[in-house]
């Protein structure tokens, strides 16, 4: 089992990773970086699997990324929509699209997250948008089958179920 304890220094977050995988999501207020903590600048979207780049000091264009593939980036949503349970649903998506600035395949990965889990109203996907989905439900079948099932059931509720990670 490998464990990473991950600073994100745009959003001011700790993400712990177990296996590649979100475990937990901590805000900090603080401005001192735990030691043990490996420090990246951003947030970004990957449809490999989660992982962290950590930049090469020798290109000065290269930076350090936290890549979150589409179930961690399912669970990175749930948890903060945890942290504004009052927001609208604008304002959720513009906070989730704020943690992943400059991100080329955020909306394509988002997209694929929504419709492997099932969400209604999302169109049947087709193409390059079919590829990506198949990615999606490539990083966490069991649990994209789960959302699926709740979906489609009626039992899935964002605000209270899909959360794993809890608030701090």
């Amino acid at each position: 089992m490998t464990t990473q304890l991950i600073f994100v220094e745009s959003a001011k977050l700790y993400v712990l990773l177990s296996n590649s995988k979100i475990v937990e999501i901590q805000k900090s207020a603080d401005p001192h970086i735990n030691p043990h903590a490996t420090g990246v600048k951003c947030l970004d979207a990957t449809t490999d699997r989660t992982n962290v780049h950590i930049a090469d000091r020798n290109d000065w264009t290269d930076v350090s990324k936290l890549y979150l593939d589409a179930a961690d980036i399912t669970t990175f949503a749930a948890w903060l929509r945890c942290q504004m349970p009052n927001a609208s649903t604008k304002a959720f998506g513009n906070a989730v699209f704020d943690h992943f600035p400059n991100s080329p395949f955020i909306r394509e990965v988002l997209t694929a997250a929504g419709r492997a889990a099932g969400i209604p109203g999302m169109k049947r996907a087709w193409g390059e948008g079919e590829y990506y989905v198949r990615r999606a439900i490539a990083s966490d079948p069991e649990g994209f089958a789960a959302l699926a099932a709740a979906n489609a059931t009626g039992a899935a509720n964002s605000q209270t179920e899909a959360s794993p990670v809890k608030p701090q």
